[in-house]
């Protein structure tokens, strides 16, 4: 067979080269045929147009993604300065006269900046005491229950 092949090629040199040729003009034709189809619609031009209206689109979407980013940056640094997880704490504060309306609650940012606010009950005298807390702790002297509600606080706070 392989015999049969070369003696064909050695008496028609150029029938190589026009089985090659006739190859080449039906990929070509076959290429022309996949380009009108992929351009087809109002004009050859109607593809382009829409690839730059495409990019154009992209672009703009880049951009407002952009000021989207920046916004959440801003706000998530905002959001860290704000009263967040606030945390309440009821308790009887004198054994004699007194009921359970006697509170702590804390007010502090993630950064354990605020304060700590408590209201001692009494029957015949409300008192109420405010103390500023930094990074979870405050110069003056904290009650159990004012540590608890800090506590809870920062506990909060690292969960999110």
């Amino acid at each position: 067979m392989l015999t049969l092949i070369i003696s064909f090629i050695i008496r028609y040199p150029t029938a190589p080269l026009a089985i090659a040729l006739c190859l080449l003009l039906l990929y070509t034709i076959y290429l022309h045929y996949k380009i009108k189809k992929f351009t087809r619609g109002e004009s050859g031009a109607s593809l382009e147009s829409t690839i730059k209206k495409c990019l154009a689109s992209v672009e703009e979407i880049e951009k407002r993604n952009e000021l989207l980013s920046e916004h959440a940056l801003g706000l998530e640094t905002r959001i860290q300065e704000c009263v967040r997880n606030i945390a309440v704490t009821r308790f009887k504060a004198f054994e004699i006269g007194a009921s359970n309306q006697s509170f702590s609650i804390s007010l502090l940012n993630e950064k354990g900046d605020g304060a700590v606010i408590s209201s001692l009950h009494n029957r015949d005298r409300v008192t109420i005491f405010a103390k500023p807390i930094q990074k979870y702790t405050s110069t003056y002297e904290l009650t159990e229950e004012e540590q608890s509600v800090i506590s809870e606080s920062k506990g909060a706070h690292k969960k999110k």
